[in-house]
């Protein structure tokens, strides 16, 4: 049946070849990747992860040297203060004796009473000196008068004074200083009472009565269905004795607006409450019957 025989040949060196191609791929890419994996390592960057880390440090600011005031204004402040000082200190009226004022309550009763007029001025109330003379401060700004005139002064803060010396006459002079006019107090408006409210006294209800209650018509639908009982209608009268208005409270629907008609259609006489005319409402009941 089989003309010619297949036999398989031997591929040994084709295997050997193949293997070697093998071999040689997969050593090539070892190399290529250890290459690659080492080129990554020392290409990296080892650098710590805060790139904008700063250092810096405080440093204390140079103290200058004070510099020395100039030796004028430094020997010219004690100066001026003592100069201030002094004048405060004459700056204050001056008295020969301490002779006390007449509004001061004496010490000592004295033992004899004397007619001469008495040239010496009394001490101030207030700082005084005793300097052998008399003198008062004047009224004007910081000026005063005694007897070492001389020159107008400013006040304190010039040390320059004008000076005069008071005489015994105005020495023993005194000013009545007029007391203050009183004070007029104000009247405080009274307080206007509201008038006292009188409660209204009763005088009694007065019911109102009917002065022509008109009876219902009985209609021919209720009486076809002989319809009958009782029909209560609330109605409202106003202060003349006017139904102003009538609603059906209970009974037969067919009964209901000859009863309405009729409460409407009724006279009453005023309703009154101490003498007053008033609004009233009431309910008035038809008797509906066939016999």
């Amino acid at each position: 049946m089989l003309e010619k025989m297949v036999e398989s040949k031997s591929g040994g060196a084709e295997n050997r070849r193949l293997g070697g191609f093998l071999l040689t791929t997969a050593t090539g890419a070892f190399f290529v990747l250890m290459f690659a994996l080492l080129y990554s390592l020392f290409t990296y960057n080892v650098a710590l992860a805060g790139y904008n880390l700063n250092l810096s440090a405080l440093v204390a600011p140079v103290q200058m040297a004070e510099q020395a005031p100039p030796p004028e204004q430094a020997t010219a402040a004690p100066k001026r203060q003592q100069q201030t000082i002094e004048r405060a200190a004459d700056n204050v009226p001056t008295r020969r004796d301490n002779m006390p004022r007449a509004d001061e309550t004496p010490v000592k009763v004295l033992d004899s009473v004397s007619v001469n007029q008495n040239q010496q001025m009394a001490r101030p109330d207030g700082r005084f000196k005793l300097d052998g003379r008399d003198s008062n401060l004047s009224a004007s700004a910081g000026s005063y008068t005694s007897e070492r005139g001389g020159g107008n002064g400013a006040g304190m803060n010039d040390g320059v004074s004008n000076l005069t010396k008071a005489s015994g006459e105005e020495g023993a002079k005194t000013v009545a200083v007029p007391p203050p006019p009183p004070i007029a107090k104000k009247e405080e408006p009274k307080a206007v009472e509201p008038p006292k409210k009188v409660a209204p006294i009763s005088g009694g209800v007065v019911n109102g009565r009917a002065s022509n209650l008109v009876k219902p018509v009985y209609s021919a639908a209720a009486r076809a269905v002989r319809a009958q009982g009782k029909v209560e209608v609330q109605v409202t009268i106003d202060e003349e004795g006017r139904v102003v208005s009538a609603n059906a409270v209970s009974g037969n629907l067919l009964l209901v607006p000859a009863a309405i008609s009729a409460a409407r259609a009724s006279k009453f006489t005023p309703t009154y409450l101490s003498k007053q005319k008033v609004k009233v409402t009431g309910i008035i009941v038809y008797n509906f019957n066939t016999f």
